[in-house]
């Protein structure tokens, strides 16, 4: 009786197994979209903690510059859209309250950006939720999360030391930034394209000089983009952290639960073991 016991919870654990691993992919790219993006660095700030010593924490605040492309890749068939980061030049620059010595920060370099991996979540939101991880150069683990709404994209996320790491070599890092895909006609920098902006174009136009920086992303910006983006604001960046952030609890809580079999494994093990010290015990 035991031993037919056990081989219809055999049976189980193979049907159930082989139900939730998913086959093997063997069709070609569906669709593979690629978009340049361009950070706004007044909404784009990299924090970099150092840990000199075990009781110290030093935080330094630096601003972020630069343009990167993200590439997605949907391979349809419901499996979930892959996306990467790639062609990143990202630079962050310290923020200082009085003088101090100036420096630049390769930031694409130190999340190790290209080499990341990023999916698709399933998020009820009006727009795309992306998980990106990976690991730094000195073993740190990256933990991206990004939103997609139109031409914008907000990341934020972190990078933590290992736990062994040597306090002098420890570094953690928290990073939010807000790019565009195509140029923002926003020149006085306060969220809006509105009849402000208008004014400071036409103030440039008349003057004969140039309009915009490529710092701010507003190089090259017209008449024709002031006109067709007008009454355009930045998106709502405390809803998308609060959708980011419900994401992120998602994903951590999944990570803490076991896939479905390796816990069918463990109880069919416990089951195995159980019923082996009833024989015994008879």
């Amino acid at each position: 009786m035991n031993r037919l016991i056990l081989f219809r919870l055999l049976v189980v654990s193979i049907v159930l197994g082989l139900s939730a691993s998913p086959a093997p992919a063997t069709h070609p790219f569906i669709d593979v979209q690629r978009d340049h993006y361009r950070i706004l660095p007044r909404f784009s700030r990299l924090n970099l903690f150092d840990r000199p010593t075990p009781t110290d924490r030093t935080r330094i605040e630096h601003v972020l510059s630069g343009e990167y492309d993200l590439v997605r890749v949907d391979h349809g068939h419901g499996l979930p859209v892959r996306a990467h980061f790639d062609n990143a030049e990202i630079w962050a620059a310290p923020i200082c309250e009085a003088a101090c010595l100036a420096y630049v920060l390769d930031a694409d370099k130190i999340l190790n950006l290209e080499r990341l991996t990023g999916e698709a979540l399933p998020v009820l939101a009006p727009f795309d939720v992306f998980h990106f991880t990976g690991k730094m150069d000195n073993g740190s683990s990256v933990d991206l999360f990004a939103a997609v709404l139109g031409p914008w994209m907000y990341v934020r996320g972190q990078a933590e030391a290992p736990p062994d790491s040597p306090y002098f070599f420890a570094h953690d890092v928290q990073v939010h930034w807000l790019a565009r895909s195509t140029p923002f006609a926003d020149f006085n920098g306060d969220g809006v394209v509105d009849a402000a902006d208008y004014v400071l174009l036409r103030k440039a136009e008349t003057n004969g000089v140039g309009i915009g920086t490529d710092e701010d992303g507003t190089a090259g910006i017209g008449y024709e983009d002031w006109r067709t983006q007008f009454g355009e604001t930045i998106p709502d960046l405390a809803a998308m952290d609060a959708v980011l952030s419900a994401a992120a609890g998602a994903a951590l809580a999944h990570s803490a639960v076991p896939e479905p079999t390796t816990a069918l494994a463990a109880a069919l093990g416990f089951l195995i073991l159980a019923l082996r010290g009833r024989r015994k015990a008879k």
